[in-house]
């Protein structure tokens, strides 16, 4: 998969992508969690959502707590620093590693 943990992306698709073109010049934020099995990621502060909470002997409360969700991967695209805008990512395979990058400032991802 093109994405992985602490990668900086931006939401291109859904209720939480960049409404203003001002929006779309700055990244939606860093990936905290992947599932490579479901292709889904979490974005630390996006797609929140109410997770309601029963009670239990550690919190006698109950209640709800607000929580990022899993989104799809296909919605998300790696944020370049360089270019300030989301682009695809290419591999290519260096010193016998398969590395990412992005080809229109051919940087290694994470550089």
């Amino acid at each position: 998969m093109h994405i992985r943990i602490g990668d900086t992306v931006q939401i291109i698709k859904g209720k939480d992508r960049p409404q203003t073109a001002e929006e779309a010049k700055k990244p939606s934020g860093q990936v905290l969690r992947v599932d490579t099995v479901k292709r889904r990621v979490v974005i630390g502060g996006k797609n929140m959502v109410w997770k309601h909470l029963r009670k239990t002997e550690q919190n006698q409360q109950g209640g709800r707590v607000q929580r990022e969700a899993f989104m799809p991967v296909e919605n998300v695209m790696l944020f370049n620093e360089k270019s300030g805008k989301p682009e695809r990512v290419h591999f290519k395979s260096v010193n016998g590693k398969k590395v990412r990058y992005f080809k229109s400032t051919n940087t290694q991802v994470g550089e």
